[in-house]
């Protein structure tokens, strides 16, 4: 959250383990309510694709349209997998800010943890 608050980010935090299951959330005042679903969407998203959610915005983004009819797959940068020692072990999805922004909170909590 230090890197939403240094930015001033209204956002909402998810992480989630290796099921998309939710396990933490916070949210800075202010958050628009549709954040709070979205973040753990991501985060949902990263753990169970095991993989960033900006795999698919930009395969989108290149014409993979068909991706979008995955289950529970966002295609919105801002979810990330947690990894440990190769494995995915869980995920954290950001939402409020853009989607670079909202990535860049995401990565900033992996490198706090």
């Amino acid at each position: 959250m230090a890197e939403a608050i240094k930015n001033k980010w209204n956002v909402a935090v998810s992480v989630v383990d290796t099921h998309g299951f939710l396990v933490y959330f916070e949210k800075l005042d202010h958050t628009q309510t549709g954040s709070i679903e979205v973040a753990i969407y991501k985060a949902r998203s990263a753990a169970m694709y095991r993989r960033s959610t900006r795999v698919f915005q930009d395969a989108v983004a290149n014409g993979s349209y068909g991706l979008l009819t995955l289950a529970g797959m966002s295609a919105v940068s801002g979810g990330l997998p947690i990894m440990q020692d190769g494995k995915v072990i869980g995920a954290i999805g950001t939402s409020g800010a853009t989607a670079d922004q909202d990535e860049q909170v995401s990565q900033a909590g992996l490198a706090g943890m």
